[in-house]
């Protein structure tokens, strides 16, 4: 079941096969293939700092919100945290 925490692309990404990222961009962006890991964008309360772990880097952003590069197998019980509220995946940005 997708986690209420995370946006619904996020959710649609992580429950992807490897072959589907690969066809859509949108779901690739923000995926480290060989580190297999996601940089994500996470609105929080408390100290996330805590957690700087091998499998988790922090990047305090400001008013709540933090760059967090999270291995794949560890984004269910990241967004389970109490201090997390939100967790979505960067936007390729299209200029025209």
């Amino acid at each position: 079941m997708p986690n209420s925490k995370l946006e619904n692309l996020l959710n649609l990404a992580l429950s992807a096969t490897e072959e589907e990222r690969q066809k859509s961009q949108s779901l690739m962006t923000g995926y480290n293939t060989a580190a297999k890991s996601w940089e994500l964008i996470v609105k929080y309360h408390g100290a996330l700092e805590r957690l700087e772990s091998e499998v988790i880097h922090i990047e305090p952003l400001i008013n709540g919100y933090c760059i967090a590069t999270v291995r794949e197998d560890f984004i269910d019980a990241f967004a389970d945290l109490d201090e997390v509220e939100y967790v979505e995946k960067p936007k390729y940005l299209y200029f025209n």
